[in-house]
């Protein structure tokens, strides 16, 4: 069955949960294959001197039930302090970062309504927000500034929650010319990203007269086939992203504050890679934690992040960008597995 069919049976079992949620689960080892993406040698030249060791490009998710997405979706990234965080990880090795984060839309657009338990007590957003348009200028700009014909190119890192890992899974998908040193993926989920985006992104290809992707960014979920399983777009990771970070929240019912409630949405399939297989992809899920909670600085779900970013990017300093990871391990709170390794079939950790 393909796992775009379950998705009904997730909305039917927790129908009444969605309208009380804000919108918007495994320690691994991982041997590295270094493999260098580039021009011959000498063609390479340094990157200009102010251009960052790591270009971090963030999106966050669906602003919370009863406002109007996408239009009132923010940047929450941000002023939850979730971009900082990722920032320091790599800072401590020694690596330094340029940060850039947008909204879960397609382009600039300016929110009615900001939700204050989204971004925090006492803490702002721009008035007006950039979207997937904007990133995707930022990460061209970067690539033909700082990344091709580089012997030092600038590493990008891809951070998302929710409904923005949609957009970064598409992000690389369409620029597979692009090196991700990381990809990390905060509970994310496809359940209202149609809805939502489907008609901006149809009327916008209609007003370019031709789609600017090789795909049809309007049709994400569960629209991609890898062998005989259509999947996610969310689910699928392509040949030049290096590593995913993958956090889960708990099934249906979690922790928050104390107190116990249902949890919904969520992320309840683990990512394959567009060739069936799952090297360089690493899944936590956080039992007990909400799909929220992923996102926040001082969840366990991210203090995993934290730890695999950290044994990551050590290595990064002065050492050439690699292609992916040749093999991975799995691990998650309720016990280890490795990662079932057979083509077109989910992972079992």
């Amino acid at each position: 069955m393909s796992p775009a069919f379950l998705r009904p049976l997730f909305l039917i079992a927790a129908a009444c949960a969605v309208l009380a949620l804000p919108g918007c689960a495994p320690v691994a080892q991982t041997v590295f294959s270094p493999a260098p993406f580039s021009a011959e040698p000498a063609e390479l030249t340094p990157r200009p001197q102010d251009a960052p060791d790591v270009l971090l490009l963030a999106v966050s998710g669906r602003c919370p039930p009863g406002c109007q997405a996408p239009g009132d979706n923010v940047d929450y990234l941000t002023p939850r302090g979730t971009v900082q965080a990722v920032a320091e990880v790599l800072e401590t090795q020694g690596l330094s970062v340029a940060s850039y984060a947008v909204a879960s839309n397609l382009g600039q657009h300016t929110p009615r309504t900001v939700s204050q338990a989204q971004v925090g007590p006492g803490r702002t957003v721009a008035a007006s927000q950039d979207g997937f348009l904007q990133l995707e200028a930022r990460l061209n700009t970067a690539y033909a500034s700082w990344i091709s014909g580089r012997s030092n190119p600038t590493r990008i890192v891809l951070l998302a929650h929710s409904h923005g890992v949609v957009w970064t899974h598409a992000l690389a998908r369409a620029h597979p010319e692009v090196p991700i040193a990381a990809m990390i993926d905060l509970d994310g989920v496809c359940d209202f990203w149609e809805t939502d985006n489907r008609r901006q992104i149809q009327a916008y290809v209609s007003q370019q007269g031709r789609s600017p992707w090789s795909f049809d960014l309007a049709d994400p979920c569960g629209s991609v086939r890898v062998g005989n399983v259509r999947y996610d777009l969310k689910d699928v990771v392509y040949p030049n992203v290096a590593v995913n970070l993958e956090v889960q929240s708990q099934r249906l019912v979690g922790r928050e504050g104390g107190s116990v409630i249902a949890n919904f949405p969520f992320d309840g399939l683990g990512n394959v890679r567009s060739d069936g297989s799952r090297t360089g992809l690493l899944t936590f899920r956080s039992a007990g934690e909400t799909h929220s909670l992923t996102s926040r600085p001082g969840s366990r779900a991210f203090a995993w992040v934290r730890a695999q970013l950290g044994s990551l990017s050590a290595t990064w300093k002065g050492q050439p960008v690699t292609a992916a990871p040749a093999s991975v391990a799995c691990t998650s709170e309720e016990g280890s597995a490795t990662l079932n390794a057979a083509p077109n079939r989910p992972p079992t950790c």
